[in-house]
């Protein structure tokens, strides 16, 4: 190996490693904001819905730079987190609009479905199963959870009829939060149960949902590990 190839050989190890340090750093961000808006945000919403939108910022602002985007995802994204933020700051200082509220809920649901994209794609391409892939796999697990507790909140809003058994505060982040996540795990408690044909089928479809992305996942990272073991032997 000549001198210039080995010096392109070491640059590329050092680029490849840097970015799973920054790609590590970034997912563990959104690691712990996530896990605010899945634990904290029942407690604290009743109190402060400002506190969820603050929370949901970050989440949107942590994953811009939590996987690995072309110019154009980027760009889409960088424009649905910007409104978003907009939204926000707007709520807080200015006015709040129902309309605007919840045109920022289906522009977060759009972000959230391409960020999960893209740090389920990541995991799947991967070629050897790092920190940063396994926190990414964990990252889109609960995004997905996320997302269809998002699209439960704007079922409601449309049809209050939609779901039984609860709080009377239509389109409660905290209540849905729980039953789309509870849905997702195929718990189940039955406190609150889908009461239209749209509510039931979409619930249908998370639980599957969750169960059939848990299993792919999972075969996929230890398919990674059994090549790796292969390849070290």
């Amino acid at each position: 190996m000549s001198n210039s190839t080995d010096k392109q050989f070491r640059s590329l190890i050092r680029s490849g490693t840097e970015r799973r340090k920054i790609l590590l750093r970034t997912n563990i961000i959104l690691l712990l904001a996530l896990l605010t808006m899945i634990f904290i945000v029942p407690v604290i919403h009743s109190v402060d819905h400002h506190f969820t939108k603050v929370l949901l910022g970050i989440v949107v602002v942590s994953g811009l730079f939590a996987a690995d985007f072309n110019k154009t995802a980027f760009r889409f994204l960088f424009i649905l987190g910007a409104v978003v933020m907009l939204e926000t700051m707007l709520s807080f200082f200015f006015f709040r609009s129902k309309y605007l509220a919840d045109l920022t809920i289906i522009l977060n649901i759009l972000f959230f479905i391409v960020v999960t994209g893209a740090l389920v794609t990541h995991v799947a391409m991967a070629k050897e199963v790092y920190g940063s892939t396994l926190i990414c796999a964990i990252n889109s697990y609960l995004l997905i959870g996320l997302t269809v507790s998002l699209l439960f909140v704007l079922m409601d809003i449309v049809n209050p009829e939609s779901f039984t058994q609860v709080d009377s505060t239509k389109g409660s982040y905290s209540t849905f939060i729980y039953f789309g996540f509870v849905t997702l795990s195929t718990l189940g408690y039955g406190d609150i149960t889908p009461d239209t044909p749209l509510a039931r089928s979409f619930s249908i479809f998370t639980a599957l949902f969750g169960q059939l992305y848990l299993v792919t996942i999972m075969a996929i990272i230890i398919g990674k590990l059994l090549n790796a073991k292969k390849t070290t032997e």
